[in-house]
């Protein structure tokens, strides 16, 4: 039985019983349960109730909705959470109707992932009996010992000893993998997403052009649409990264904008994050190297700034695609990027050498189209063209990578 108690430990406790559907709360009294206190909302928050989660949604409150003093729009609540609605707290309780079932001995099982296929499950729950790969269970340190947990009952996982997945070991080798890489931007509706991006951005380029030139808040408008068409690009190369990394072959939607500064803003200054920690000081050696005369003395900042320029062009894809599968910015550390890159040294020297060469595709596209008479406009929508889909093609290399090699960078192990 799920429930959540109102004001828990104190003389005014009540329960609100999670029965299956969706059930709100606020002080107005269509609500599903009455909360009447000031500080809560009319209608201030729903919560989405199935057989095995539980999901809370605020519903534009004044107060906001917080899970363990965090604010959130929209989250999934483990039991021994608590959610404060203004200034009243709820607890978050699962009490099992009957003993859970015992965690099973250990054995060598040869499931799949209840959600990737193309994952073998190193997981088991023993109350759902889900299985599941390192990237869809809940990792926790406890007294040194890491633990995992299932997302949906909070039950903490079996390890299982897995056998490796019957597939033919051409279907897993990351070479033939990534001779597709190029044809992946046109299968299903790819060619129509890549033509309605292509669109999309020049009216974004058209925009910024004539606010460019605008005698009042020009400069002001110039940075919000950097920030939103930035960011809605980010988050959508993160997100073909994410589905190539899980085993799909085919390009995802265009993100749904639900919120603008979690869906945008945010995938926006994370983005801004990383080239300041991958560039900057490579940017700011060679500055300092202008401001100096040449001498002798000095003459290895050429080659030491080279260097530095070098490995931040090397260290930038590993660090984008740790980014976007940990969905923080905080993955740019050295110390989980480097270690990474060594573990796969060969792949993923391969992997930056087709990536040079999709830059390289791009700018002899570019230079030829420049010396073209009268065909800026053509010039101008094939660049847009050739900007999206090289990018989605050097993005899913990354996402390959991780997906053959995930076992062997273990970030989520």
């Amino acid at each position: 039985m799920r429930r959540l108690t109102v004001n828990p430990g104190t003389d005014n406790a009540w329960e609100i019983p999670l029965t299956t559907g969706i059930i709100t709360l606020g002080r107005n009294e269509d609500n599903d349960f009455v909360i009447n206190h000031p500080s809560v909302s009319g209608n201030h928050c729903q919560l989405l109730v199935m057989d095995t989660a539980v999901t809370v949604k605020d519903l534009g409150s004044t107060s906001g909705t917080f899970i363990n003093g965090q604010p959130v729009e929209e989250a999934a609540l483990v039991p021994g959470q608590s959610i404060q609605l203004g200034e009243v707290l709820l607890g978050y309780e699962f009490i099992p109707e009957s003993a859970p079932v015992a965690a099973p001995t250990p054995v060598i099982s040869k499931a799949i992932c209840k959600f990737h296929r193309n994952n073998p499950a190193r997981f088991l729950c023993p109350q759902c009996q889900g299985n599941f790969c390192e990237m869809c269970v809940n990792t926790r340190h406890s007294g040194g010992v890491v633990k995992t947990f299932c997302r949906t009952c909070a039950v903490e996982c079996t390890r299982q000893e897995t056998a490796p997945l019957v597939v033919d070991e051409e279907e897993v080798s990351f070479g033939t993998l990534a001779k597709g890489a190029f044809k992946y931007p046109l299968r299903g509706d790819g060619l129509i997403l890549l033509v309605t991006g292509t669109i999309f951005f020049l009216l974004v380029d058209g925009a910024s052009y004539i606010v460019r030139y605008a005698l009042i808040y020009g400069f002001t408008a110039l940075i919000i649409l950097t920030v939103l068409s930035g960011g809605y690009l980010a988050a959508y190369f993160w997100r073909i990264l994410a589905s190539s990394a899980m085993g799909e072959d085919k390009m995802p939607d265009w993100p749904d904008i639900t919120d603008v500064v979690s869906d945008v803003v945010s995938p926006f200054f994370r983005f801004l994050g990383l080239c300041f920690v991958c560039f900057c000081p490579s940017i700011f050696l060679t500055i300092y190297a202008a401001t100096l005369t040449a001498t002798e003395d000095n003459a290895w900042l050429g080659w030491a700034t080279m260097a530095l320029m070098l490995f931040s062009c090397v260290y930038f894809p590993m660090a984008f695609t740790a980014v976007g599968m940990y969905n923080t910015l905080a993955a740019v550390n050295p110390l989980l990027v480097i270690p990474s890159i060594t573990k796969v040294l060969k792949e993923y020297a391969f992997t930056i050498l087709l990536l040079v060469a999709a830059l390289i595709l791009r700018r002899l596209c570019l230079s030829y189209l420049s010396v073209i008479p009268h065909f800026w406009f053509f010039a101008t929508v094939l660049n847009s063209f050739l900007f999206l889909y090289l990018t989605t093609v050097e993005v899913r290399l990354l996402g390959l990578l991780y997906r053959v090699k995930k076992y062997e960078l273990g970030w989520f192990t």
